[in-house]
This record gives C-alpha cells, sequence and structure tokens, in this order.
C-alpha cells in the first residue's frame, strides 16, 4: 500500500470495513458519488464531533478503496479534508519518567519505556526492533521506519543495558529475529500492546491523562535539542523527511529564563 506501515494498513482495512457495513444494504457501491460519501462522513463522524485528524483519515482510506478498486478519483472540492489546528505536542517530565520507569517491574514494560524517551522511537517502530539491529558497541540501533525506511538512532548505555538483561531474561540464544515476540502466530508484538500498556500505566501512576507514548518521542526530541544537539541531527534520528517537521521541537526547547537582553531580576 504505497510504502504505509502496518499500523496504517491496519486502520485503513479497519475503516474500509466499517464503510462497507454501513452501506451493506446497497447493491453497487461502484456508482456512488460525493454524496454518498459526505453522508457517510457526516453520520459517523462529524456529527458526533470527533477530531479532523480521524475524519481525514477515514476520508483518506475511503478514497484509496475507491482509486485502487474502481479506478475512481473524487472530486476534492467536494470532499474536503478538515483543517486540523496545529498545536505544541505534550511533553513528559523528566520526573515522571523517572518515575514511571523506576516502579515499573516488568523487564520487557521498561525496555518499551527506555526505547521512547531515550531513543525516541515511535510505538510500532519499539515493537519490531530486530536483534541483529542493535549495535551495543556503537551505540546506535537500526530503525525501520515509517514507508519502511532506515535510519539509526541513539542507543545509550542504560538503554543497552536493560535490553541486555531482557534478552538474557527469555533465554534467547538467537542473533537474528525479533526481540519482542508476538502471540497467535503474530512475529512480533503489537504496537497497540504497547500504547495501551502505557496508556493504562500512567493513568494507575495518576500522570496527566492526555499523554500516550508518543510523548516519549516529542520529549526525547525536546531535551535532545534542550542540550545543545542539533536539529539537522534530530531530524535524521526521528527520521523526518523534512526539517520543518523538526522544527516544532526548536520552539519546545527554548529556556525563556535565558533569553539574552531580558533582565527578569528588576
Amino acid at each position: 500500500m504505497g510504502g504505509r506501515s502496518e499500523v496504517t494498513i491496519r486502520n485503513y482495512i479497519y475503516s474500509i470495513k466499517h464503510f462497507l457495513n454501513f452501506y451493506s444494504n446497497k447493491k453497487d457501491i461502484s456508482k456512488f458519488k460525493e454524496k454518498q460519501i459526505i453522508d457517510y462522513l457526516k453520520r459517523n463522524y462529524l456529527n458526533n464531533c470527533c477530531k479532523a485528524s480521524t475524519y481525514n483519515f477515514n476520508l483518506a482510506a475511503i478514497k484509496y478503496f475507491y482509486s485502487v478498486c474502481f479506478n475512481i478519483t473524487f472530486n476534492n472540492y467536494l470532499l474536503p479534508k478538515a483543517k486540523i489546528s496545529k498545536k505544541l505536542p505534550v511533553i513528559m517530565d523528566k520526573s515522571n519518567f523517572l518515575n514511571m520507569i523506576n516502579k515499573e517491574h516488568n523487564l520487557e514494560h521498561k525496555c518499551f519505556l527506555a526505547l521512547g524517551f531515550c531513543c525516541g522511537l515511535r510505538a510500532f517502530e519499539t515493537a519490531s526492533i530486530r536483534i541483529e539491529n542493535i549495535d551495543s558497541k556503537n551505540h546506535k540501533l537500526k530503525v525501520i521506519g515509517k514507508g519502511n525506511k532506515e535510519r539509526y538512532t541513539i542507543l545509550p548505555d542504560i538503554v543497552i543495558k536493560l535490553l541486555k538483561s531482557y534478552y538474557k531474561s527469555k533465554n534467547m540464544k538467537e542473533k537474528n529475529g525479533y526481540l519482542f515476540k508476538g502471540t497467535k502466530g503474530n512475529e512480533h508484538i503489537s504496537a497497540d500492546t504497547i500504547e495501551n500498556y502505557f496508556t493504562t500505566y500512567a493513568n494507575d501512576l495518576g500522570i496527566d491523562e492526555n499523554i500516550s507514548y508518543h510523548t516519549l518521542r516529542h520529549s526525547f526530541a525536546t531535551y535532545y535539542l534542550m542540550n545543545g544537539g542539533d536539529a539537522f541531527i534530530l531530524k535524521d534520528l526521528l527520521g523526518h523527511t523534512s526539517i520543518s517537521t523538526t522544527s516544532i521541537y526548536i520552539h519546545l526547547a527554548h529556556d525563556f529564563n535565558k533569553l539574552k537582553g531580558i533582565n527578569y531580576g528588576k
């Protein structure tokens, strides 16, 4: 599917199935026009005050379905995207992260936390880490990101220690393959499992309910810049295509107590 990630593909399938079930009584959906698509989106998303990103994702899934199955392209003026308001990412305070990882007794879960906060990984990237891509000698980790694009990110000593401990605790002997094994026939653990674990654990500890596993990635990027890291290097560590995507962390990393020309003591 055009280099889309496993998570995106799975969500596309879910969205398309939901659309088909909604119109299950219709005989020929191939003859649908923009009106039927708009009716569906209004009833299921717009009228329910869903997020703009949710509306846009389902719209994209339906357009993709019609393009592939029926070679139909809808009019973008009649089926426009919703405008998404840009908000600054939420950053986790270091003390909250330390509280989370220190109170966590499950070694696998500790690895999840460290990989997000210390290496800047997305949930699906953490889930699909391969043993052969862990280069502890050179403190780097090869990551398979969006669109199966490969990149390297940093691998701090604390993360290396946790990964080695986890590897030994599972009595692993293999030098290749996925580190976090899946269940029910899956090769590796699912990203949903990691995301659900994080949300539940954060709520149990009474930490801000608006944070998610992706918050760890935002925090990694912000603290990297706050400690003097280069924005262009960060772009590569995160796997961003454009520096403009990375630039949002430059704003978050500013220490307004140390701006030149301002004397707060007066």
